[in-house]
């Protein structure tokens, strides 16, 4: 499997061309980064793309995606009502869904799988980064409980030597984020977390954990009031004035 990477500059959002082999067949996972350094290595690899993937809908993974169906004559497959047990083939590739919402709803992840159907790579879009995770805001009322099962229970369950590969900046492995993403080691219960009044965005709420965000910045797990959990972006705290 060949693996070509575009980020865009700002939004940091990533777009990948996935191959079986040079002069084979190829994907693509999502769409928001520029798709001249896609372009340039399909046609390098002489490959012929099949099919543009997106893991969800927000702006900055489908800006591309119109733009690179035609001009592939690809088919164009979007999230939604997909189940773990749809798969899409490419030459030699096999990429199956595999529901991962939290984030948002509908969000997969597309699992590449060996011919023992055993995954050797993931692409995560916006649920689990290198080092953090995706905020839950847009995953609806239950969008915390989803991530956190998403996570744990699908994606970490995958092999340990998964490649993942995430809708923003630096690619892992399962065994990388379960020994070393806080949020991760804070759920399963091998960090202790702290329990500190703030507010967010003029909602009381506890500070469960705060860590580090793949854009420089920090994410946060907060509990409100009212018992409901959520993970947001740091920016959104405020410590300055909340109820003691």
């Amino acid at each position: 499997m060949i693996v070509t990477t575009s980020m865009h500059p700002e939004w940091l959002s990533n777009a990948y061309l996935v191959a079986d082999h040079a002069g084979g067949h190829a994907v693509i996972v999502d769409a928001g980064a520029p798709i001249e350094p896609l372009l340039v290595a399909a046609d390098e690899l002489g490959v012929h793309v099949t099919h543009v993937l997106l893991t969800h809908e927000h702006h900055d993974h489908t800006t591309h995606m119109v733009e690179l169906q035609e001009r592939f004559d690809a088919q164009l497959v979007l999230p939604d009502s997909l189940t773990d047990r749809f798969t899409i083939s490419s030459g030699d590739l096999r990429l199956r869904a595999l529901p991962t919402p939290g984030h948002c709803d509908p969000h997969v992840t597309w699992v590449v799988e060996d011919e023992d159907r055993v995954a050797i790579a993931a692409f995560t879009g916006d649920a689990l980064f290198h080092g953090t995770v995706g905020g839950t805001l847009n995953g609806g009322v239950d969008g915390f409980e989803h991530l956190r099962e998403s996570i744990l229970q699908r994606i970490l369950a995958l092999p340990a030597t998964t490649t993942l590969y995430p809708g923003h900046v630096d690619a892992t492995t399962v065994a990388e984020e379960l020994a070393t993403n806080p949020f991760v080691r804070a759920w399963r219960g091998d960090n202790p977390f702290v329990a500190e009044h703030v507010s967010v965005a003029g909602n009381d709420a506890t500070l469960l954990l705060e860590a580090a965000d793949y854009d420089g910045g920090t994410k946060a797990w907060v509990r409100f009031a009212d018992g409901r959990e959520a993970v947001v972006g740091g920016s959104m705290l405020s410590r300055a004035g909340a109820r003691a």
